[in-house]
């Protein structure tokens, strides 16, 4: 039976969290923040003829009207009613540290099964009855109602600003770069319930492979299998298609990211369990997300990390300031072709036009009569081998032979 872990403070959180949590975090707000004006408008808007309140009235009806067919028609959890389930769910949430309100329901069904839905505020856990039924150990138990606490840890650590995130999520225009944060919680769940049962990671394998294949079939799997199909895909961009707009990682590369991870921060565990699979490749590293070092065998002290949180305000307050001055910068560009464009030149009568005195110069005096020119006295003179038409002293004709 595992030990249950001390409860994960934020510290450790991050510590165990998985390593691209931070960078998707940061990623996904970026995006969300170029969405909020358009999220804040529709709130506004919606707000204003009564739109969001009526459908927020009829989303909160509706998820209590599906609680309520849930308590009609399936097992809740309690002291009364799987009391060992009770006492696990509780282990979990304590060691996990998320003190809200989790349902667990036990309905009858033949798939070796679990997941999480949420009821407006409600937070349910649905287990399936194959599940329970001589299908896990106490551990495995803990394991898979773990992941879900724990992926509810992880959204609880993101705050209003996961808020939204997931309201961002909704229009669906981003995605590409929101879900990754979403899977990144994800694994983060996964670990953090390894770390609550005290890194059992034999427990929390061996449910990974009911989960797969049902309960009888799991236990003939054979661990290398599953890694070498996470090295088929392992960069693929076939791969990269089939998982880039889907909220959960493929089930192989949990897998080996919860193995890596045992083998980081609890390699005591791990011994144990590549004893009882001998079979493991040495390059499991290379196959999980980068930037994972495994320490030296025999050491238990986890690798360096940044324990603290991470400054999504920061990084929301410096995106929402680059939105404003491209949007200024944008705006004055335009301004200034609009005014360039209905720009009207004025127009002078010969009259009005005159020149400045700096700019007056000889080149500026009117020029003269055809084969005329000035003699030394500054006199008009027809050219040589040239006559004056008349002696009129007004006519400055010439007649050229």
């Amino acid at each position: 039976m595992a030990i249950i872990g001390e409860k994960i403070t934020d510290k450790a959180f991050y510590t165990y969290a998985h390593p691209s949590l931070r960078g998707r975090y940061y990623l996904a707000l970026v995006f969300s923040t170029l969405l909020f004006p358009i999220i804040a408008a529709a709130l506004l808007a919606g707000t204003v003829v009564l739109v969001v309140p009526f459908f927020a009235f009829l989303l909160w009806l509706g998820m209590r009207v599906l609680f309520a067919y849930l308590i009609g028609n399936a097992i809740l959890v309690s002291e009364i009613n799987y009391p060992r389930i009770n006492t696990i769910s509780e282990e979990m949430k304590n060691a996990i540290g998320f003190n809200k309100k989790v349902y667990i329901f036990v309905y009858e069904s033949r798939s070796f099964n679990a997941y999480m839905k949420h009821i407006f505020f409600r937070r349910a856990i649905f287990l399936n009855s194959e599940l329970l039924e001589n299908g896990v150990s106490d551990d495995e138990l803990r394991w898979i109602v773990g992941r879900f606490v724990g992926y509810l840890r992880a959204r609880r650590q993101a705050g209003v600003l996961g808020w939204m995130i997931r309201a961002a999520q909704h229009l669906l225009i981003f995605n590409i770069f929101l879900l990754p944060y979403e899977r990144a919680m994800v694994y983060t769940g996964d670990r953090l319930a390894c770390v609550a049962i005290n890194g059992d990671i034999a427990s929390a394998i061996s449910t990974m492979q009911k989960l797969l294949v049902g309960r009888e079939l799991g236990y003939s799997i054979n661990p290398e299998g599953i890694i070498d199909q996470q090295r088929q895909i392992k960069g693929s961009f076939f791969a990269f298609l089939a998982r880039f707009l889907q909220a959960f990682p493929h089930m192989t590369a949990r897998y080996v990211d919860l193995i890596v991870f045992s083998m980081i921060f609890f390699p005591t565990q791990f011994a144990r369990f590549a004893a009882a699979n001998p079979g493991l490749p040495t390059d499991l590293p290379l196959l999980a997300s980068p930037g994972q070092t495994v320490p030296p065998p025999g050491t238990r002290r986890p690798p360096p990390t940044a324990h603290r949180r991470p400054r999504g305000w920061v990084c929301v307050g410096t995106t929402a300031a680059t939105l404003l001055l491209l949007g200024f910068i944008s705006w004055s560009a335009v301004t200034r072709g609009f005014n360039r464009a209905t720009e009207v030149e004025p127009v002078f009568s010969p009259s009005e036009a005159t020149i400045p005195p700096q700019q007056a110069t000889p080149a500026a005096q009117p020029s003269l009569p055809p084969h005329v020119h000035r003699n030394a006295a500054g006199e008009l003179a027809p050219d040589p081998g040239c006559a004056w038409v008349s002696n009129a002293p007004d006519d400055f004709r010439v007649r050229c032979r």
